[in-house]
This record gives structure tokens, C-alpha cells and sequence, in this order.
């Protein structure tokens, strides 16, 4: 396959994994005006926008089986994005594929965008907390750890709030049969919901830092990557009533109501991932990376919990 090499650098790029590198290349021209096929009019996101779909061929016929997959969006320059066309609908003639291939391996070529983060403190117990401002740096720095390759460039910005940090306290560090927890979730809204993602633990062994890991993770690959293909998130993406959930997810689902209950009973706090509707709380996070407002995705009522997240 002549993309293989070029989705294999982009996927390094994103985990996390390229080779650091010192030389920066510009976000090319074309990709300061226009998001997935679309012209991007200045101010962007705005309401007057209509709500679309990646122009790019490739992207839904490898979703044909599955169009519910496919993202829907006001386009606009926060989007993560890959920008070569070419490689999204696997169109590279033998002879670009070599010239890119160059092009990547000199650090001359930008293949994907992604957005510059903000990461808003949560609000109690954050602001001043010095163990805080270590995880927030932990998480900060996994992220940008995806644009270390060359072939990453920034585009644009997105709001993340902290909404949950708790690290345990000394005297149930020292307890080995402390029940305390340790904690870390971000929000941002997407679909027009809010989404949190969060880790969480108990015991002697848990670490902070092993949560905010988790979380940086299920961001990147859960978030970012499948967006800048033109597809949803993967965590809303399991509230559409055409998914079917694994069978492991079915198993965690049916453990998932009694586990919580025992949690209740021991005094510890919920913190699964999970989707909320947008209130006014959360007007500093606005406008969503993919331009959707409050009301105008997936109904999820009160709010859903992700048993598997």
C-alpha cells in the first residue's frame, strides 16, 4: 500500500513516539483555509455554518458499511486534521508516494494539524496545588508529545478543563488498607455534549501519575486521531444505537451497576468517563473543537455513564 509509510509516521506522531525533532514546518496554505474539503470563513466555528461531513472520498467509502462513524462538524481550523488527501483516499501515484516519503524522512512534509491546548485548572483544589501543576505538566506534555514529529504542525486551539484531581492525602499514603482514591478527569465538549475522561485507583500501588497517563492516552487515540481522519470520537461514537458493544463490554456493563454500589458503601466518589448536556457552567470551554452546539448531537438526557472507560 503506497500510504502505509505515511499513516505509520502519522499514527508514531500521535502516540507519541516519533524521534524529537528541532526543525518546525509552517501549517501549508492550503490548510489555513480550508478544514477536511471545506473553505473555512474567518471567525470560524460560527452558527450561520452549516453542519457537514469530510469531503474527502476515502473517508466514507471506508466507512460505507458504517457511515454513522463519519464526524459531522462546522469546519474550522481548530480541528485536528490530515491534511493530504492523496493518503486519506489512498490516490498517491508510486512517484508522490516516493517524493513524500522523502519529503517525510528530510522533516520537509506536515501531514497532519492538530490544536494548540489550553488546559483550564479544575475548580477547587487545583490553583496553587504544586502536585497539581506536576500532573497538569505530565498531561501537557503527553500531549504535545504528538506534534515532536515534523510531520505534525499546530492549527488552531481547544479548551480542556481539569474536572477532577485528587491525590491521596499522607496518612492514606501510608495506609496500606486505605480505601482513598487517586484521580484525574478532563472535560471538553464535543457533539454537543460534554465528554469526560477519567482514571482512577485505590490501594498501596496506585499512582496519580499512572491517571493522568490514562487519561492522556484515551485523549489522543480516542479523540484526536479519530477526528483528524473525519471520524467520531469513540466514546460518543458507542452511544449510537447502531454500535454493538463487544462482548467485554456487555460483561463490564452487567458488573458495572454492583461495582458502583460497593463504591457507594465504602465512601468513595464515581468517577467514571462520561457524556453530559452542556449548561452555561461550562461557557469557558466554548466553542467545541468540532463547532456543534449544546443540543444539536446524540440526545443523552441527564447524562450517560461509559462502564468500560
Amino acid at each position: 500500500m503506497k500510504k502505509i509509510a505515511c499513516l505509520m509516521m502519522m499514527s508514531a506522531a500521535l502516540a507519541g513516539c516519533a524521534t524529537n525533532v528541532s526543525k518546525r514546518n509552517p501549517v501549508p496554505e492550503d490548510a489555513r483555509r480550508n478544514a477536511f474539503g471545506h473553505e473555512v470563513p474567518a471567525g470560524a466555528p460560527l452558527d450561520a455554518q452549516r453542519i457537514v461531513s469530510s469531503q474527502h472520498p476515502g473517508v466514507h467509502r471506508s466507512m460505507a458499511a458504517t457511515p454513522w462513524r463519519v464526524a459531522h462538524f462546522r469546519p474550522n481550523l481548530n480541528l485536528p486534521e490530515m491534511i493530504d488527501a492523496d493518503v486519506l483516499n489512498d490516490t498517491l501515484t508510486d512517484e508522490k508516494a516516493a517524493t513524500l516519503n522523502r519529503r517525510l524522512a528530510r522533516s520537509e512534509a506536515v501531514l497532519v494539524t492538530m490544536p494548540r491546548l489550553t488546559l483550564l485548572p479544575c475548580d477547587e483544589g487545583c490553583v496553587g496545588n504544586s502536585d497539581y501543576d506536576k500532573m497538569a505538566k505530565r498531561f501537557m506534555d503527553a500531549y504535545n508529545d504528538m506534534a515532536r514529529s515534523s510531520a505534525v504542525a499546530t492549527r488552531g486551539e481547544m479548551k480542556v478543563k481539569v474536572r477532577w484531581f485528587r491525590k491521596k492525602s499522607l496518612l492514606e499514603g501510608v495506609n496500606p488498607l486505605s480505601l482513598g482514591q487517586q484521580a484525574f478527569g478532563i472535560e471538553f465538549p464535543i457533539e454537543g455534549n460534554m465528554l469526560t475522561l477519567s482514571a482512577s485507583a485505590f490501594g498501596d500501588k496506585a499512582k496519580l501519575e499512572d491517571c493522568v497517563d490514562s487519561v492522556a492516552l484515551k485523549f489522543k487515540a480516542g479523540v484526536i486521531f479519530p477526528l483528524s481522519l473525519g471520524l467520531r470520537n469513540y466514546y460518543t461514537l458507542t452511544l449510537d444505537p447502531h454500535y454493538d458493544p463487544r462482548a467485554m463490554e456487555r460483561v463490564n456493563a452487567t458488573l458495572a451497576s454492583p461495582v458502583r454500589g460497593l463504591q457507594s458503601m465504602l465512601g468513595q466518589t464515581d468517577y467514571s468517563s462520561r457524556v453530559e448536556p452542556i449548561t452555561q457552567a461550562n461557557n469557558a470551554l466554548l466553542p467545541a473543537i468540532d463547532g456543534i452546539k449544546a443540543g444539536e448531537g446524540i440526545n443523552v438526557g441527564q447524562g450517560k455513564l461509559f462502564d468500560s472507560f
